[in-house]
């Protein structure tokens, strides 16, 4: 099976073997262009290459006539728009981008079309948003509007690329204008966004496992997998990730530090909340429960760049003597808002505390413990309404730092148990093919075969992370009028 995971950044094509162990990997990285206020976007050429490329990979290390079935997830949100052959309709906006600020301020300041949106659709209107994002293209490209056949999402321009077929699953429609309680694309939704005249751009709808079609000889030519290989719908990187990480389970936890700091909590409960997202699965009976920011990778990439340590020895030894700073030490509090920030927050990378006596070793430390006390941050809305239930699944790049991990656990007073799989949402999309083929019973049975590490347990010293997560909370507070202002004057 071949599962491929479409980041934000970065593109990985996974080969595994029936009992879903990783045998072939490819990866290649996906450049996002920040060249406008607030843009975070690449050409859909530009996606569909690093797939190319990261599929190249894998296939150099096996035999790609042994490829069963494909399944892509993808990131969600942004805007992806198609024409009618497939192609993309100006640029594959990322869910980092921030140019429909203004629009989600709009639909935040009407009482009556916010609450339509969050009642029906799961979640609250942010820039990010393909709600907000499709009014801002109504309004400001009008001939993109006029030249799309269809809004999708990351992982189905991958698909389509590789069997030409228009669709999309529920667990990437829920992020827009779909009502979740009926599964089915709401005209309500549509019209509190302002886009309600837009309706015939929203793609047929179908489960994350259905099979579409299968490769098409361009794309085996352009892949080098085989011509008519089935490739399934798909689904959206949270759920795969939350598979890779035996996570897709109710009550479990599973964090993710990524691109996105993304935290979401498996249910079979229907409550939606501003502060949270409530996105279908990719089963009708379970959601996830999720609140995320673009506060992981991105900070941490912004600080290894400004200390000049962005090779991996350089990394390495940087992070190594952060860990190895005492526990009492005196470190920065960094708010990691340098790529973007939670939705309707509107805040700005921001470091108080900084002495003339701290090295770079200090600064790391504060960032990595910002990024990890964004886990907290997030899921404190989510523990008011969720109960959790065993450990902390954690997985993103980040996490495969062993100090970073121990950070997390401190952070949040629980338990962590790190994903052992390289890449988990790839593993998520390969054991959707994997069920499709009979290789394995159920979705659950392919949950046990993800394997986690031994359990990271927390300091004993909750004081002292108590006061970590009251002076960084507080420091949120104390500077949401300034970023206010400064938003405002934009």
């Amino acid at each position: 099976m071949l599962g491929i995971d479409a980041g934000q950044t970065a593109v990985k094509a996974v080969v595994h073997d029936a009992t879903l162990r990783p045998v072939a990997t490819g990866r290649s990285v996906s450049p996002i262009d920040r060249s406008g206020d607030g843009y975070a976007e690449r050409s859909h050429e530009a996606l569909w290459h690093a797939v190319r490329t990261a599929i190249a990979g894998a296939l150099r290390r096996v035999d790609p006539a042994r490829i069963g079935a494909v399944a892509v997830s993808g990131h969600g949100d942004g805007l992806h728009l198609v024409d009618a052959a497939g192609r993309g309709v100006g640029p594959a906006i990322t869910a980092m981008d921030s140019r429909a600020r203004h629009e989600a301020d709009e639909i935040a300041a009407d009482p009556a079309r916010s609450a339509v949106i969050l009642a029906r659709s799961g979640q609250a209107s942010g820039a990010s948003s393909p709600g907000a994002l499709l009014l801002w293209a109504q309004r400001n490209r009008p001939e993109w509007i006029d030249a799309a056949q269809a809004m999708v999402f990351c992982k189905d321009v991958v698909r389509l690329r590789l069997t030409g077929d228009i669709v999309t699953d529920y667990s990437d429609a829920t992020a827009s204008f779909l009502e979740v309680d009926a599964a089915t694309w709401s005209q309500e939704v549509l019209d509190a966004y302002g886009v309600g005249g837009l309706g015939g751009l929203l793609p047929p709808l179908q489960g994350s496992a259905a099979p579409v079609g299968g490769v098409t000889r361009t794309a085996a030519e352009q892949t080098g997998l085989p011509e008519g290989v089935p490739v399934l719908t798909g689904l959206h990187d949270v759920q795969a990730s939350s598979i890779g990480m035996g996570a897709l389970r109710v009550g479990r936890l599973a964090c993710v530090a990524g691109s996105f700091n993304t935290n979401g909590v498996t249910t079979d409960r229907t409550d939606v909340d501003a502060r949270w997202q409530s996105r279908l699965s990719i089963t009708p009976d379970l959601r996830i429960a999720m609140s995320t920011s673009s506060t992981a990778s991105p900070t941490l990439d912004w600080a290894l760049r400004l200390l000049g340590a962005q090779h991996s020895e350089d990394r390495d030894r940087l992070i190594s003597a952060s860990a190895a700073l005492a526990p009492e030490s005196e470190t920065p509090v960094v708010l990691p808002f340098f790529a973007g920030s939670p939705a309707g927050l509107e805040a700005s990378g921001t470091i108080s505390g900084l002495r003339s006596w701290h090295g770079p070793e200090h600064l790391m430390r504060g960032v990595l413990e910002g990024i990890a006390l964004m886990h907290h941050w997030h899921l404190s809305a989510l523990a008011e309404a969720f109960d959790f239930t065993g450990d902390v699944a954690l997985g993103g790049g980040i996490s495969r730092s062993t100090h970073y991990a121990q950070l997390v656990a401190d952070v949040l007073g629980r338990p962590v148990r790190v994903a052992c799989e390289d890449e988990p949402g790839a593993f998520g999309a390969a054991a959707l093919a994997a069920v499709h083929l009979g290789l394995v019973e159920s979705m659950d049975a392919a949950q046990s075969l993800a394997q986690l590490d031994r359990p990271i347990f927390p300091d004993a010293d909750h004081m002292r992370w108590q006061r970590k997560r009251m002076d960084f909370d507080e420091l949120i507070r104390a500077n949401v009028p300034w970023w206010k202002e400064q938003s405002s004057a934009r």
